[in-house]
């Protein structure tokens, strides 16, 4: 693994770290970082993927010390444009036969945004924000959401909020594979979970996971807890196969 840069011009630097395929595996897996405490912006699932074959992409959200969503500041998307330049540049590079996208809580947010954008067709959100405004006014986070759009106010609010699902709205690649993590002990899985399943469901391999567990009391618990059902449709990608599950529930308190 190794800790490299990309210069997206005008000064912009995108920290990446990115492992090369091991055996003859022709999968790339792109990996994007929900937030971490103190660190706001450290590399997610860096140990959990030491036995994957893929090439892997992991990208960091750190822009000025601070993430982003990997999308903006002061509702400049020179960032958004940046990330996006770095995945079209790891792709050529590597051009793998399949490519799929991780991400949990922020970093699921982001696996659907930049998936959509550049035509990726396998999907593992792990509780996503799809209300991103929202989320980050009533959360810890507020000064993030300043910084990303000048002013949280009710307007910019508005805007964050709308940028998933109209991005969701107007796909017509309905072939993809998402696989979304999800259970009812999350707060978020009323405000941003439910309101999108309409969207959601247009995928002809849409995949609901709801987890419901003594051990899931807090939206970070969600990913923890499901981390072997994320390694197991990982590694079934690497040879070419792509599950069909559905809406299904795990844990004991169903």
């Amino acid at each position: 693994m190794e800790d490299l840069q990309f210069d997206a011009g005008s000064g912009l630097q995108i920290q990446y770290r990115f492992q090369k395929a091991r055996f003859d595996c022709k999968h790339l897996l792109i990996v994007m970082s929900g937030f971490n405490s103190p660190d706001p912006t450290v590399y997610d699932f860096t140990t959990t993927l030491h036995h994957c074959h893929s090439a892997i992409l992991w990208i960091k959200d750190d822009f000025n010390r601070l993430p982003a969503y990997y999308l903006c500041q002061d509702l400049d998307f020179s960032i958004e444009a940046g990330v996006s330049a770095l995945i079209n540049h790891i792709i050529a590079s590597v051009r793998p036969e399949h490519t799929a996208i991780l991400g949990a809580s922020k970093g699921g947010s982001a696996a659907l945004w930049f998936a959509l954008k550049h035509d990726i067709r396998h999907i593992i959100a792990c509780v996503p924000q799809l209300r991103i405004g929202s989320y980050l006014a009533g959360s810890k986070w507020q000064e993030i959401g300043r910084v990303m759009t000048g002013n949280l106010d009710r307007q910019n609010i508005a805007l964050l909020d709308a940028l998933l699902p109209d991005k969701l709205a107007k796909d017509e690649r309905l072939e993809r594979n998402i696989y979304l993590f999800t259970s009812p002990e999350d707060t978020q899985f009323s405000t941003d979970i439910q309101p999108a399943l309409p969207l959601l469901e247009r995928y002809q391999n849409f995949n609901l996971i709801e987890t419901h567990s003594r051990f899931v009391n807090r939206h970070e618990d969600v990913t923890r807890y499901n981390v072997n059902l994320v390694l197991a449709l990982i590694y079934q990608f690497e040879d070419g196969i792509t599950p069909r599950w559905g809406s299904v529930h795990n844990g004991a308190r169903w």
